[in-house]
């Protein structure tokens, strides 16, 4: 009875049979979903925001000048809810396209026993978004700083020519 107790429990040990939600494990597709929760909570901050310039402008005394500053409030309102509710739908596509690729790369990785998910297209990731999130401003003051490279600016200028007295003849 022990026998085949022990021969069936290795048996069910044995046995593996792919994940059916690959995607959970996928650090990309958690950044993904990460950064839409993120959009998505803005864009219903920003509709929250936009009712309230609407009824602010809703509420103003004609001829008092206030109507042109509400007036500006509720149109970049208006267009910052768009641009959010853009990348809300981008995002939405992208982690849509991003969990059916996990699925295929999961199987074949699956299927030739190999390593998942691959730590190096994690790293990759994690360097285009910090690419696209950096500043596009070059300021040199900054990125000597970053570099670690000190500039010495309390000397004169003086073209490289020591700073003796001019010879008298």
């Amino acid at each position: 009875m022990k026998k085949y107790f022990l021969l069936l429990s290795l048996a069910l040990a044995g046995c593996s049979k792919p994940d059916p939600h690959p995607e959970i494990k996928d650090p990309i597709f958690n950044d993904l979903n990460a950064e839409l929760a993120l959009v998505s909570s803005s864009v219903d901050a920003e509709r929250v925001a936009l009712k309230k310039f609407e009824e602010e402008l809703a509420a103003v005394v004609p001829q008092s000048g206030q109507i042109k500053y509400s007036v500006k409030r509720v149109e970049d309102s208006k267009a910052k809810l768009q641009k959010l509710e853009q990348q809300k739908k981008y995002l939405e596509l992208k982690v849509g396209a991003r969990k059916s690729l996990v699925q295929k790369e999961y199987l074949k990785a699956y299927q030739k026993k190999q390593a998942w998910p691959d730590p190096q297209e994690w790293q990759s990731y994690q360097l285009e978004k910090k690419l696209r999130a950096a500043k596009r401003t070059w300021d040199v003051k900054e990125r000597m700083k970053e570099a670690g490279v000190g500039l010495d600016i309390s000397k004169k200028a003086g073209g490289g020519h020591s700073e003796a007295p001019p010879a008298s003849h």
